[in-house]
């Protein structure tokens, strides 16, 4: 079993264009979108190769944000690799090193199997229902888009202002909690 920084070595296979493409790729997927495919680079690795390779961009990409690492320090880190390796990961750490934090950092705020990734509200006034003729309640739609297990799922509320204060005191005693477990 290779190291990350052998399995890095294998980038040097490749063009400097197909590396940077692949680099990028690699973010991507960090950042939780689609993989690189096999198929657009097979020509250059094996299938073991490829997953050397794979593995050991997400490992180092990921230390490297994680670490916070300096050019120096990514410089230091990566020795054992041609400079144009060198030069094309720590161009990609610089570049992407906003998008990798967050996605590390939503992965790390995931503690449960089902999360928040979004929501959107909207208020309504009830002018009447079919049994009074004129209510006048104010209502909030409230859709939550929950990632489970990989698939977003959307939940839609319909609330009137009391249900509507039981749920933001429900969240505030939740971030209590998550404060009380922080420290």
């Amino acid at each position: 079993m290779a190291t990350p920084i052998e399995d890095l070595g294998l980038l040097s296979k490749c063009s400097t264009a197909d590396m940077e493409k692949l680099l990028h790729q690699v973010a991507d997927s960090v950042a939780g979108h689609h993989r690189p495919r096999y198929q657009d680079y097979g020509k250059i690795w094996s299938l073991d190769e490829w997953f050397q390779v794979i593995q050991g961009c997400e490992t180092y990409l990921k230390m490297a944000v994680k670490k916070d690492s300096t050019k120096d320090e990514m410089k230091a880190a990566l020795s054992g690799l041609s400079e144009d390796v060198q030069e094309r990961l720590m161009e990609c750490v610089s570049i992407r090193r906003d998008d990798l934090g967050k996605a590390l950092i939503g992965n790390t705020a995931s503690i449960s199997q089902s999360h928040l990734t979004d929501f959107d509200w909207k208020l309504k006034l009830a002018m009447s229902s079919d049994k009074i003729s004129s209510v006048q309640e104010p209502l909030v739609n409230l859709d939550l888009s929950l990632m489970e297990d990989g698939t977003n799922r959307l939940v839609s509320l319909e609330l009137d202002k009391e249900e509507l204060r039981k749920l933001v005191s429900s969240l505030e005693t939740a971030n209590r909690a998550v404060l009380q477990l922080k420290t």
